[in-house]
């Protein structure tokens, strides 16, 4: 969809990171986010070396904001930050162009 929002979320967790109290966090930030008007999907994946990726996307930039100042979601990041990641950056895109969707017989 053009204008729609994509933020590709680069992580890599610190070694002893607390992973099962991990997964519980971000089981409740997609419970939140999942909500929130303008959220289309969030997918993550996981590489060999532990890097880990999250594509998020948004109908918007105003829907993007409202994930990203969300009172649970900002101290949830600080948290990830002081426990959680060894690493990692985000990219925000805006889809400019469309190409699809195609079906291959």
């Amino acid at each position: 969809m053009i204008g729609e929002v994509i933020v590709v979320g680069h992580l890599k967790l610190r070694e002893g990171a607390a992973v099962d109290e991990y997964g519980r966090l971000g089981e409740r930030m997609y419970g939140i986010v999942s909500q929130l008007p303008g959220f289309i999907s969030v997918k993550s994946f996981k590489a060999d070396d532990g890097e880990e990726i999250d594509v998020f996307r948004f109908a918007s930039e105003e829907a993007l904001e409202a994930w990203r100042s969300h009172p649970e979601h900002v101290e949830t990041m600080k948290r990830g930050h002081a426990e959680f990641y060894a690493s990692g950056y985000l990219q925000i895109c805006k889809v400019i162009r469309e190409i699809g969707p195609f079906k291959h017989a």
